[in-house]
């Protein structure tokens, strides 16, 4: 069953270059720990969180357990835990998060935009809806 329009979120998030090569988080993680966190970040992107199993997140990012738990320390200061109803542990990425909460502020920004256009181009004073350039 396809969801509502309301409830899809976008399919991408802005990536700022310059922001990942001078995070400071960044500079302290190796290669292979980016990597992870960035494959982690996009997981979390599309299903909002992360179950916290090192078995299913060493798979997710491709490598063995044994490697995923060496390089969690590192990242793991950029995801928020979380423990659902059933008692199950999740990761939540931060960086996500903001971008999703910049993202719904700039749409309703847009919204707001295009309804103050719509009304200042269709709404007239005594209340019908015409079109400006249409002939009389």
């Amino acid at each position: 069953m396809r969801k509502r329009t309301t409830d899809e979120q976008s399919p991408a998030f802005q990536f700022y270059a310059s922001d990942w090569i001078s995070d400071p988080s960044r500079l302290r993680m190796s290669l292979e720990e980016q990597g992870a966190y960035l494959l982690l970040y996009c997981h979390c992107w599309r299903g909002y969180k992360v179950p916290y199993d090192i078995e299913v997140l060493s798979r997710m990012i491709g490598c063995s357990p044994e490697q995923f738990e060496k390089m969690l320390p590192k990242m793991l200061h950029l995801f928020q835990k979380g423990k659902d109803k059933d008692g199950h542990h999740y990761l939540i990425c931060i960086q996500a998060e903001e971008e999703r909460r910049e993202q719904a502020a700039n749409r309703k920004k847009r919204q707001a935009a295009g309804k103050k256009g719509a009304e200042a181009r269709w709404n007239k004073p005594n209340g019908e809806w015409v079109q400006d350039d249409v002939q009389k």
